[in-house]
């Protein structure tokens, strides 16, 4: 049986450094102690560890492998994320690995368990969990890592994402501008921190205007479709609200198609602008997220960090724009205080 390759992770522990410290030295960093350097270049010899090829020709220029790894396959935004690195690459001489975890932790474990083994140059990653995603694997190998449009909670990781809470804070003000005054959002999982920071900045936004908000105005799915709309005919039995925030794009064509076709529906409110928010009748209002800037600059910074792994990281918060249509038009009844 082939024996395993020794890995940065093996120098690292031989070493008593960390990982980090161990690519500084590798990569010709001059801030790195003596004493460290000498320790480092030592358990090379020892562990006979051959640094990464591919890693290390993007910082001098060359071709590379880098990887998108993307929660959902069929998701619109997320493809849009994909192609829009995929042409950066192509412009700088990398390759693109592509892998989809279906928001599942397993997979996401299992998918980076495949990329250690590909000995990819760096991750752009939009983590299934912001609370149970564990990057230990990439970050213990040296791989640099940057969180796309999702944060996972303590991971010192750059981050490039949306202003959620304002997005959220943004429907809101739309909604009660035009006249809404009884409002229901459906967020997705409580650890799943960009839906639920969006609902937050939408209830909070409310209540900061008057309008009394109960725990029935929250409502649940799961991100995909079935679930938008199983919530949304729940809000219909409910017959209180007047209005609807969803907060992710699957869930949102899910509730259009609970309210298709009724009278008197609440005002449909949804994330993203998906081709077919434009083309369905009445027309959906959007909070339109960047995804074309989140993308360049997830990519920019992952640049950014390979060619200096000692850079304190960051994060990147972009604004999302409305983009009003028929949907949310006022319904022509007068506003109240």
């Amino acid at each position: 049986m082939a024996s395993r390759r020794t890995t940065i992770l093996d120098v690292a522990r031989a070493a008593g450094v960390s990982s980090a410290t161990v690519s500084r030295v590798i990569n010709g960093a001059t801030t790195v102690d003596k004493e460290l350097s000498r320790r480092v270049q030592a358990a090379v010899q020892d562990t006979g560890y051959v640094p990464d090829a591919l890693g290390r020709s993007l910082r001098r220029g060359g071709a590379s492998q880098i990887a998108v790894v993307a929660p959902d396959s069929e998701n619109p935004y997320f493809m849009q994320i994909i192609s829009e690195v995929e042409r950066i690459a192509r412009t700088q001489n990398h390759t693109v690995t592509v892998a989809h975890t279906e928001d599942d932790l397993g997979l996401e474990r299992e998918c980076f368990r495949q990329l250690l083994g590909r000995r990819v140059s760096g991750v752009l990653l939009v983590p299934v969990d912001s609370a149970r995603t564990d990057l230990a694997p990439l970050i213990d190998a040296g791989i640099p890592v940057v969180l796309v449009d999702r944060a996972v909670d303590g991971a010192a990781t750059d981050v490039v994402a949306t202003d959620n809470l304002d997005a959220g804070r943004q429907a809101a003000r739309h909604l009660h501008e035009r006249g809404f005054r009884a409002p229901a959002v459906i967020a997705g999982p409580p650890t799943l921190r960009t839906t639920e920071d969006r609902a937050t900045g939408f209830l909070a936004t409310w209540r900061e205007r008057g309008v009394e908000v109960g725990p029935e105005a929250l409502l649940r799915g799961d991100l995909h479709v079935e679930s938008g709309r199983v919530a949304t005919e729940q809000l219909l039995a409910d017959g209180i609200a007047d209005c609807l925030y969803v907060t992710n794009n699957r869930m949102s064509a899910g509730a259009f198609e609970a309210l298709r076709g009724r009278a008197q529906v609440p005002a449909l409110f949804a994330t993203d602008d998906d081709l077919w928010t434009r083309l369905v009748t009445p027309s959906v209002s959007v909070v339109h997220q960047p995804v074309r800037a989140t993308s360049r600059a997830a990519a920019r910074m992952l640049g950014q960090r390979i060619a200096d792994p000692d850079e304190e990281p960051s994060t990147t918060l972009l604004r999302s724009k409305i983009i009003e249509r028929d949907s949310t038009r006022p319904r022509g009844r007068e506003e109240d205080g």
